[in-house]
């Protein structure tokens, strides 16, 4: 089938998603990064917040760090960090010097919700948050 018959009939890959819609109708969503290294991740929707302050998005929970680019898929996540957390391996200095010509980073939450600040849908509602210097102290929603 050419574009132009897609187009017709209505198979022309849409430009965006409303992503927060299809979740509250499906409920989770099955994602396929890299298919070279074939990673698979499911999110999945918890809760929906009514009340919601911040005009951007926020990291409330989360654990670990992300594995680097073109580590070679799952198996060789798992490989990179039993060399990584182990300072006796032989190529543990090796590891970190790549890691240097990267992107990769130590989970921090701090550091992601600051980058996050970037992405402004509408004004946050400072009144509504316990903050310092728009430094969030705490809220209902974010992991004691």
């Amino acid at each position: 089938m050419n574009k132009s018959s897609a187009l017709r009939k209505g198979r022309e890959k849409p430009k965006y998603y409303k992503i927060d819609d299809y979740l509250q109708k499906h409920k989770i969503i099955e994602y396929i990064y890299d298919f070279g290294d074939d990673w698979h991740f499911t999110i999945k929707l918890e809760a929906i917040v009514d009340v919601y302050y911040f005009g951007f998005p926020t990291l409330l929970d989360g654990a670990e760090r992300a594995p680097p680019e073109d580590i070679g898929g799952i198996h060789g996540f798992y490989e990179f960090l039993e060399i990584y957390n182990n300072e006796k391996h032989p190529e543990h200095e090796e590891k970190k010097e790549w890691l240097k010509e990267t992107t990769f980073r130590e989970y921090d939450p701090k550091f992601i919700n600051e980058i996050l600040k970037y992405i402004k849908y509408q004004k946050t509602e400072w009144d509504q948050i316990n903050h310092k210097n728009y430094q969030i102290i705490n809220d209902k929603y974010r992991k004691k």
